[in-house]
């Protein structure tokens, strides 16, 4: 019984969105009362619209809040990285400042590069190795730091995505409801609705009722019996004698 009252919540709320572990947590409470029949099945699980509705928007309400929750976790935790790489940016500059006042000075000392001996020439080179190393660092804290920007916005997009994902899937699952709603409506037997139909995704709603309309007719007029009315030849094979005496009968009377 609980796999019937599971197939039947998901044929009639398949516009909530719900997932099959929802769903079956549900029909195994309703299946453990020993109140469920094959009689009472349908009028108990219309009675369950008003809480899985209220299920549903419960859990929209908890993706909302953890979609709002993350988005403001990742921004305050890229806007604290972004002020220490900020920080840590102008210490380095600062240091790469000073670093190239003290090389202009020397430069200044010794024009040309040559004359200054060589202890003056030694830390022009040292200096132009430790601004050039300065500088690389600079260049991997900037880098660091649209890394881990495009990290973050890169974990929002794809909760963004999960949760539109979740959406379409609501969006077409109610709209394949309204669609088999109509095709009963018009009276097409469940065995074709089963099958599914070709509907295209901009059809409205009057226009689906049309088609519908369309498909229940056919599927009539294909099983009418078909009428074989005698041929000519087989009327003219009809026994003559036999229609004589009920002639004959008639006329007695």
């Amino acid at each position: 019984m609980k796999d019937k009252i599971f197939q039947a919540l998901k044929q009639a709320f398949p516009q909530l969105g719900l997932g099959d572990e929802i769903l079956m947590a549900r029909a195994e409470a309703l299946d453990a009362t020993g109140l469920v029949t094959e009689e009472n099945l349908q009028a108990v699980v219309t009675s369950q619209k008003a809480n899985l509705e209220a299920l549903q928007k419960s859990n929209d309400k908890r993706v909302a809040e953890a979609l709002a929750k993350a988005k403001k976790d990742s921004d305050a935790a890229a806007a604290k990285l972004k002020a220490e790489h900020e920080a840590a940016l102008k210490a380095e500059k600062d240091n790469l400042e000073a670093i190239k006042k003290e090389l202009d000075e020397l430069k200044a000392k010794n024009p040309g590069g040559q004359g200054g001996g060589q202890e003056t020439n030694a830390q022009i080179e040292a200096l132009k190795a430790a601004y050039d190393s300065k500088l690389e660092e600079i260049n991997k804290t900037i880098k660091a730091l649209q890394d881990t920007n495009n990290d973050y916005s890169a974990k929002i997009k794809a909760m963004q995505d999960e949760k539109d994902a979740e959406a379409k899937k609501a969006k077409a699952a109610e709209r394949l409801a309204m669609i088999n709603a109509k095709a009963k409506e018009a009276g097409i037997p469940q065995w074709r609705i089963d099958q599914g139909f070709n509907i295209a995704d901009d059809m409205d709603e009057t226009k689906i009722t049309e088609t519908m309309t369309g498909y229940a007719a056919e599927i009539k007029k294909q099983m009418l019996p078909e009428r074989t009315p005698f041929s000519r030849k087989e009327a003219e094979t009809v026994d003559k004698d036999g229609v004589k005496d009920i002639v004959k009968g008639i006329l007695h009377k």
